[in-house]
């Protein structure tokens, strides 16, 4: 994006079947990345005590930790940036909204290890053609749910998940080998010594 554009990047961590009764008390991840063509960055709390004592006047936005200097000739271009994100943001806090200012790498790293492999499961044991029985547990029940909910999504919102997140390609190597050393321990209690985890020692 040319660098005048205000940048607030957001995430509604639901979609329309998990809030078609509406959002409340739904999670909306945001980061204020940049306004009037400066880029905010984490300030550690020492830092923000001796902004807030500054006797020139610095601005911080109060969620992010990002800042300017009043005495810029175009803060005021910044505030009314700050003004329209937070415009913006209301829409979604009047509807009980859960606001969670997160960074971007948290975000990633977060959504990697949660809607990603939630989507990666449900998708994997939807390949399988598992389906109700007579005898279903609770459990398996759940099971059945969750290959609903991932699989009526589209194949190109999974893809984005995996292709746009750097930590999934992480997520799947991790369960790959949770379930090599899972099938493993079946194997090496089983008296098989195998190839998979556990089992082949």
């Amino acid at each position: 994006l040319p660098e005048e554009c205000d940048v607030l990047c957001a995430h509604p961590m639901f979609g329309p079947d998990s809030a078609k009764h509406g959002w409340q008390g739904q999670t909306f991840v945001y980061e204020k990345t940049r306004i009037n063509k400066v880029v905010f960055h984490p300030v550690s709390e020492e830092e923000q005590h001796e902004l807030d004592d500054d006797e020139g006047g610095a601005f911080s936005d109060g969620i992010t930790g990002g800042y300017c200097d009043l005495g810029d000739d175009d803060c005021e271009a910044t505030v009314e940036g700050m003004d329209r994100m937070e415009r913006f943001l209301s829409i979604w806090e009047e509807e009980g909204c859960n606001m969670t200012p997160l960074s971007c790498k948290d975000h990633d790293a977060y959504a990697a290890n949660s809607q990603f492999i939630t989507h990666l499961v449900g998708r994997i044991l939807g390949a399988q053609g598992l389906h109700s029985t007579p005898i279903d547990t609770k459990g398996f029940q759940s099971v059945l749910k969750l290959i609903e909910n991932t699989n009526a999504d589209s194949f190109d919102l999974f893809f984005g998940l995996y292709k746009y997140n750097r930590n999934s390609g992480y997520t799947i190597g991790r369960l790959r080998g949770a379930l090599d050393d899972v099938v493993g321990d079946l194997l090496q209690r089983d008296g098989v010594v195998g190839v998979f985890g556990n089992g082949s020692k």
